[in-house]
């Protein structure tokens, strides 16, 4: 029998739970704010299963906690979203959408006071968005800087990369697309361009 935190969807609770298991026979219920746990199978499956079960546990603390910490693991993120992505577009992109967001303890921990929701929201975008321009663009920089810029502004990754390279924040050369200065000036001038241009549009400008 293992605590879990309130206010948690239930289903959710129940999904990282279900996935933690490593035996071939396991039941999970979930019962006045408590998981029940039975397991069948060998000891080693059993031991494997539960050392997943408690860490899967700590991670829905962890997101449970987020409110009051304001603080989540980039590694707790990875998980949710089943795939790596880079923490410095994440913050980019959260800052773009409107939350404080900062890394912390070596880039392992990200502070921010965006809801989890909006932070898997955002990550996502982020993973989608590289997806897209991995054959388009060069260099890892340039890929940052056009996926925290979608995530951040909800643009598809070609908007981005047709004003970066308008504005001179891009270039081609040969067939490639490179970044023409420092990532981080980057995402701030390009910033400033597509917010300014979606103003236009909604303004009917």
């Amino acid at each position: 029998m293992i605590n879990i935190p309130p206010g948690l969807p239930p289903e959710k609770v129940y999904e990282k739970l279900a996935k933690a298991l490593d035996t071939p026979q396991g039941e999970i219920k979930l019962e006045h704010g408590r998981a029940v746990v039975k397991l069948v199978g060998l000891d080693t499956e059993m031991k494997s299963s539960w050392l997943k079960i408690r860490q899967a546990v700590a991670e829905l603390w962890e997101i449970h906690n987020l409110r009051k910490t304001m603080q989540i693991s980039v590694e707790t993120l990875v998980k949710e979203v089943r795939r790596t992505f880079s923490p410095e577009a994440l913050v980019y992109a959260l800052r773009l959408r409107g939350y404080e967001a900062e890394l912390l303890e070596g880039k392992s921990v990200i502070r921010t006071n965006a809801p989890f929701e909006e932070i898997v929201d955002a990550a996502r975008l982020i993973v989608q968005a590289v997806d897209e321009v991995k054959y388009t663009l060069s260099g890892t920089a340039s890929k940052r800087v056009v996926a925290a810029l979608a995530s951040g502004l909800r643009l598809p990754p070609s908007t981005v990369i047709e004003y970066g390279l308008r504005s001179k924040i891009f270039k081609n050369s040969e067939g490639k697309i490179t970044l023409a200065m420092d990532w981080r000036v980057a995402i701030r001038r390009l910033a400033v361009l597509l917010k300014g241009a979606l103003t236009d549009k909604a303004g009917g400008g």
